[in-house]
Protein backbone atom coordinates (compact mmCIF):
# COMPACT_ATOMS: atom_id res chain seq x y z
CA UNK A 1 0.00 0.00 0.00
CA UNK A 2 0.92 3.23 -0.94
CA UNK A 3 0.14 6.84 0.83
CA UNK A 4 -0.37 9.71 -0.87
CA UNK A 5 0.22 12.57 2.04
CA UNK A 6 -0.35 15.93 0.91
CA UNK A 7 -1.31 19.45 2.66
CA UNK A 8 -4.93 19.41 2.16
CA UNK A 9 -5.18 16.09 1.96
CA UNK A 10 -3.84 12.35 2.30
CA UNK A 11 -5.82 8.77 0.51
CA UNK A 12 -3.98 5.16 0.47
CA UNK A 13 -3.87 3.63 -2.68
CA UNK A 14 -4.11 -0.15 -2.18
CA UNK A 15 -1.48 -2.63 -3.69
CA UNK A 16 -1.16 -2.53 -7.27
CA UNK A 17 -2.09 0.95 -8.11
CA UNK A 18 0.61 3.79 -8.71
CA UNK A 19 0.57 7.13 -8.97
CA UNK A 20 1.00 9.00 -12.18
CA UNK A 21 1.43 12.49 -10.59
CA UNK A 22 1.06 14.12 -7.33
CA UNK A 23 0.43 17.57 -6.45
CA UNK A 24 -0.33 19.50 -3.36
CA UNK A 25 -4.18 19.76 -4.39
CA UNK A 26 -4.28 16.70 -6.98
CA UNK A 27 -3.24 13.38 -7.80
CA UNK A 28 -3.60 11.25 -10.03
CA UNK A 29 -3.05 7.26 -9.86
CA UNK A 30 -3.68 4.63 -12.12
CA UNK A 31 -4.17 0.33 -12.10
CA UNK A 32 -0.65 -1.25 -13.36
CA UNK A 33 2.48 -0.80 -12.34
CA UNK A 34 4.30 1.09 -15.80
CA UNK A 35 3.33 4.10 -17.41
CA UNK A 36 1.40 2.29 -20.28
CA UNK A 37 -1.44 1.05 -17.80
CA UNK A 38 -2.08 4.71 -17.08
CA UNK A 39 -3.06 4.84 -20.67
CA UNK A 40 -5.03 2.23 -21.09
CA UNK A 41 -6.57 1.27 -17.46
CA UNK A 42 -8.65 2.44 -14.74
CA UNK A 43 -7.48 5.38 -13.38
CA UNK A 44 -8.49 8.34 -10.86
CA UNK A 45 -8.27 12.24 -11.17
CA UNK A 46 -8.39 13.73 -7.39
CA UNK A 47 -8.36 17.79 -7.44
CA UNK A 48 -8.95 19.33 -4.20
CA UNK A 49 -10.41 22.68 -4.34
CA UNK A 50 -11.89 25.53 -2.07
CA UNK A 51 -16.00 25.61 -2.06
CA UNK A 52 -15.88 29.28 -1.64
CA UNK A 53 -18.73 29.22 0.87
CA UNK A 54 -21.00 27.44 -2.23
CA UNK A 55 -23.08 24.72 -1.47
CA UNK A 56 -22.46 21.20 -3.37
CA UNK A 57 -25.67 21.75 -5.42
CA UNK A 58 -24.31 25.09 -6.41
CA UNK A 59 -20.77 23.84 -7.36
CA UNK A 60 -22.61 21.19 -9.64
CA UNK A 61 -25.16 23.76 -11.30
CA UNK A 62 -21.47 25.64 -12.19
CA UNK A 63 -19.98 22.61 -13.53
CA UNK A 64 -24.00 22.01 -15.52
CA UNK A 65 -22.79 25.28 -17.40
CA UNK A 66 -19.28 25.64 -17.83
CA UNK A 67 -18.39 22.53 -18.19
CA UNK A 68 -21.43 20.24 -19.54
CA UNK A 69 -21.57 18.08 -17.36
CA UNK A 70 -24.74 16.06 -16.72
CA UNK A 71 -26.43 15.63 -12.66
CA UNK A 72 -26.17 11.99 -11.84
CA UNK A 73 -27.60 10.32 -8.78
CA UNK A 74 -25.53 10.27 -5.66
CA UNK A 75 -23.27 7.77 -4.80
CA UNK A 76 -22.76 5.82 -1.55
CA UNK A 77 -19.37 4.35 -0.82
CA UNK A 78 -18.84 3.05 2.49
CA UNK A 79 -21.39 4.76 4.06
CA UNK A 80 -20.63 8.08 2.82
CA UNK A 81 -22.83 10.03 0.23
CA UNK A 82 -21.32 11.64 -2.81
CA UNK A 83 -22.60 14.42 -5.16
CA UNK A 84 -22.15 12.60 -8.93
CA UNK A 85 -22.28 13.78 -12.13
CA UNK A 86 -20.94 12.07 -15.95
CA UNK A 87 -18.45 14.23 -17.79
CA UNK A 88 -18.39 13.66 -21.31
CA UNK A 89 -15.32 14.11 -23.55
CA UNK A 90 -14.45 12.50 -27.05
CA UNK A 91 -17.43 10.50 -27.03
CA UNK A 92 -16.52 8.93 -23.35
CA UNK A 93 -18.57 9.29 -20.70
CA UNK A 94 -16.77 9.23 -17.27
CA UNK A 95 -18.49 10.00 -13.78
CA UNK A 96 -17.23 12.12 -11.43
CA UNK A 97 -17.68 12.83 -7.15
CA UNK A 98 -17.68 15.74 -5.02
CA UNK A 99 -16.85 14.95 -1.54
CA UNK A 100 -16.11 17.46 1.40
CA UNK A 101 -16.64 15.54 5.25
CA UNK A 102 -13.18 15.33 7.31
CA UNK A 103 -12.19 12.04 8.98
CA UNK A 104 -14.68 13.31 11.72
CA UNK A 105 -17.65 13.63 9.49
CA UNK A 106 -17.65 17.39 9.71
CA UNK A 107 -18.52 19.22 6.29
CA UNK A 108 -14.67 21.02 5.24
CA UNK A 109 -14.37 23.92 3.30
CA UNK A 110 -12.33 22.60 0.91
CA UNK A 111 -13.88 19.18 -1.19
CA UNK A 112 -12.72 16.98 -3.82
CA UNK A 113 -13.67 16.54 -7.19
CA UNK A 114 -12.95 12.76 -8.23
CA UNK A 115 -12.86 11.53 -11.93
CA UNK A 116 -13.35 7.72 -12.92
CA UNK A 117 -11.45 7.30 -15.71
CA UNK A 118 -12.27 4.07 -17.53
CA UNK A 119 -13.82 2.55 -14.07
CA UNK A 120 -16.55 3.37 -11.86
CA UNK A 121 -17.17 3.54 -8.45
CA UNK A 122 -18.78 0.10 -7.95
CA UNK A 123 -14.99 -1.21 -8.57
CA UNK A 124 -13.86 -2.19 -4.56
CA UNK A 125 -10.41 -0.89 -5.47
CA UNK A 126 -11.52 2.20 -6.29
CA UNK A 127 -14.09 2.09 -3.71
CA UNK A 128 -11.37 1.51 -1.17
CA UNK A 129 -8.88 4.97 -2.42
CA UNK A 130 -12.31 7.11 -2.27
CA UNK A 131 -13.10 6.31 1.32
CA UNK A 132 -9.45 6.49 2.10
CA UNK A 133 -9.47 10.26 1.12
CA UNK A 134 -9.34 12.35 4.20
CA UNK A 135 -8.99 16.32 4.64
CA UNK A 136 -6.73 18.04 6.67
Amino acid sequence: MKTIDQRTFSLTLPDGWSVLSEEEDEALVYKGTSMTDSIDGPSLNITIRDTDGMSFDEIRQMMVDEMGVRIAPDVTIAGCSYKAFILTEGGIDSMGLLYNRSADGKETANFAIVFFIRTSPEDAEVQSIVSSLVFK
